[in-house]
């Protein structure tokens, strides 16, 4: 059997992987042992904000922007796994006000941080100086999403479930060989 692409572990980056390599049809075969727990226990939280200091993630824009793969995925799979939350961030003082309407005037911030003071409706939360809310957060549901992943691959014959031996794997110049996969 021949392949483009040998992929081993099927966690979001495997998801990833297997999804930019089939919008370039290129063929790939996955070997996936359940060892490794990382992504089945990843909360799936984003949030293009560090609250406590009010400085944007690492690359925020452009994370951001990449949440879209995971509508492309609700939409080839016909499930929801990108559930849109809010988030509000309470205020302890005038000066975390302040700080807030200083931060949400920065270029790197202003996309994410609505510039508006929000009133507490809130009988049980005691915020007296209102709360901020941060735009494009939400969580993925990364169970949901890689149990539906699989199934889709397992459908087509591109996932197996076994351990990857290393050892097997033979390296050529201009191609490898893992068992009868070239």
């Amino acid at each position: 059997m021949t392949k483009d692409y040998m992929i081993v572990g099927m966690g979001l980056a495997g998801v990833a992987l297997s999804e930019q390599l089939a919008q370039q049809s290129k063929s790939f075969i996955v070997f996936e042992d359940d060892s490794q727990q990382s992504s089945k226990i990843a909360s799936g939280v984003y949030n293009p904000v560090i609250l406590k200091r009010f400085t944007a993630a690492w690359d925020a824009h452009k994370q951001i922007k990449n949440i879209v793969f995971y509508s492309h995925l609700e939409k080839n799979l016909k499930q929801s796994f990108d559930y849109k939350q809010r988030l509000l961030r309470r205020f302890a003082s005038t000066e975390e006000q302040n700080n807030w309407f200083t931060a949400s005037d920065r270029s790197e911030l202003a996309d994410f941080l609505y510039p508006k003071k929000i009133q507490n409706q809130y009988q049980n939360i005691k915020a007296d100086f209102g709360f901020g809310e941060v735009k494009y957060t939400g969580r993925i549901a990364t169970q949901k999403l890689l149990a539906t992943y699989r199934e889709n691959l397992k459908a087509k014959n591109q996932i197996t479930n076994e351990t990857f031996d290393y050892k097997k794997l033979e390296i050529h110049d201009h191609h490898i060989t893992y068992r009868n996969i070239s």
